[in-house]
């Protein structure tokens, strides 16, 4: 460990806390055999610039920075491309897919 200097900034910041950027020609490569629309969004979705900055906001309720159980559990499944509910069917008589779509479209859960 390099110590520093009593007003002077350490040399090096904690590179293991920096996000992973991936290279174009790999992003690039995992994009074109991303045949499903849903996981192509998803992806274009994660990797797009400050795509994940939302997990680095103080929770803060009083300054309705708090986000709920639930809520955190839906963006995060819904980043993961993964299911975020079982499927049914609405009050409104529509299906509704495993992955809530249905939600966001009539905005009834």
């Amino acid at each position: 460990m390099e110590l520093h200097r009593l007003g002077q900034p350490p040399t090096n910041k904690q590179p293991g806390t920096d996000p992973v950027l991936l290279p174009s020609n790999i992003k690039d490569e995992l994009q074109a055999v991303l045949t499903d629309p849903r996981q192509k969004a998803t992806f274009l979705a994660a990797t797009a610039p400050h795509s994940g900055d939302w997990l680095n906001a103080l929770p803060i309720a009083s300054c309705g920075l708090r986000l709920d159980d639930e809520a955190v559990r839906v963006a995060v499944t819904l980043c993961l491309g993964i299911s975020v509910c079982v499927p049914h069917s609405c009050s409104c008589r529509e299906n509704v897919d495993a992955w809530g779509q249905h939600a966001f479209e009539t905005g009834v859960e």
